[in-house]
């Protein structure tokens, strides 16, 4: 064989194993992003006897479907379980040692379902990496352990606490321009907005109480409007149900607030919902029953003649 045979052979042999370890490389170095086909309704999270089940019904999302939860928070567990970026795949035979290297002897679960209960998607959630950013992870009940993008433990290692969303109304005071007011004793009283928007002025259109209304003080009014475009529910009272109670018999103070397109409707009742507090209440945002603060029944509820000038 002669002395060039002998050089290109070699040559061929040198960009062989080159082609092999950039194969290698460059197939270790692609990201595989998995995305899920269909449409996710629910998403249960597991940590050893804690469950957390998230609903999602159209725009909005329910703990257990029972309680309302912060569309934000609950949108980026959706968002995060529905698309996943495979960085490397750590090993297909994992043993009893890799799972405890890997964090996942006493992992987080986490599942999403169809709304017909199909499994769309599992992880079992492991540790993050030495940089945070990325998490290993078990996909869809399959053995091998992956690396994915993403901190996965804080996204999913999250509480029932965290996801509540207390807001009952959030209204801008420009957008309100009509509030109806009733008390279970004092009758009905409406006031309304009118006149350009730089140059509004509130004014009394009905009430049942025997009050000069030509007193009426917009400004004042206007005031108290502004104070009551939020309001928040103190607790959510998942352990008392309405039917044991006459809640109609039991309304004494309903306010609808009329803002821009919608009628937000807030009723407030004397059943004493704990240490003999009044303050129970239903909002037409979400008509689940909660307590509100004390402190907030009586900036909600207004005295008429508070309004009225002397």
């Amino acid at each position: 064989m002669t002395k060039r045979k002998i050089f290109l052979l070699s040559l061929i042999a040198v960009l062989a194993v080159t082609y092999v370890f950039q194969l290698i490389f460059f197939s270790r170095g692609k990201i595989q992003e998995l995305s899920i086909k269909g449409e996710i309704a629910s998403v249960k999270i597991q940590k050893g006897d804690t469950t957390l089940n998230l609903i999602k019904n159209e725009d909005n999302y329910f703990i257990d479907e029972k309680l309302p939860a912060k569309a934000e928070a609950a949108g980026y567990i959706f968002e995060n379980i529905s698309s996943i970026k495979i960085i490397d795949t750590i090993t297909k035979n994992p043993s009893e040692n890799d799972f405890e290297r890997y964090g996942l002897v006493s992992p987080v679960t986490v599942t999403a379902s169809s709304s017909d209960n199909k499994t769309l998607r599992s992880i079992t959630v492991g540790k993050t990496s030495s940089t945070g950013n990325q998490t290993y992870v078990q996909l869809d009940g399959k053995k091998e352990i992956y690396l994915v993008s993403g901190n996965f433990n804080s996204t999913f290692s999250t509480s029932k606490d965290n996801l509540l969303d207390y807001i009952l109304y959030k209204v801008n005071a420009d957008e309100v321009y009509k509030i109806q007011v009733t008390y279970s004793t004092f009758g009905t009283f409406t006031a309304e907005k009118a006149g350009e928007s730089a140059n509004f002025k509130w004014s009394i259109t009905q009430t049942d109480n025997d009050v000069e209304t030509e007193k009426f003080n917009s400004d004042k009014f206007a005031e108290w409007v502004s104070s009551v475009t939020e309001l928040k529910a103190e607790k959510w009272m998942t352990d008392f149900n309405p039917s044991d109670s006459s809640l109609d018999n039991s309304r004494y103070f309903s306010i609808i607030i009329s803002a821009a397109r919608k009628d937000i409707h807030v009723d407030l009742y004397q059943i004493k919902a704990d240490a003999g507090s009044e303050k129970l209440c239903i909002c037409s945002e979400n008509e689940f029953l909660c307590t509100i603060a004390a402190e907030d029944v009586h900036r909600l509820v207004p005295e008429l003649e508070t309004f009225i000038d002397e």
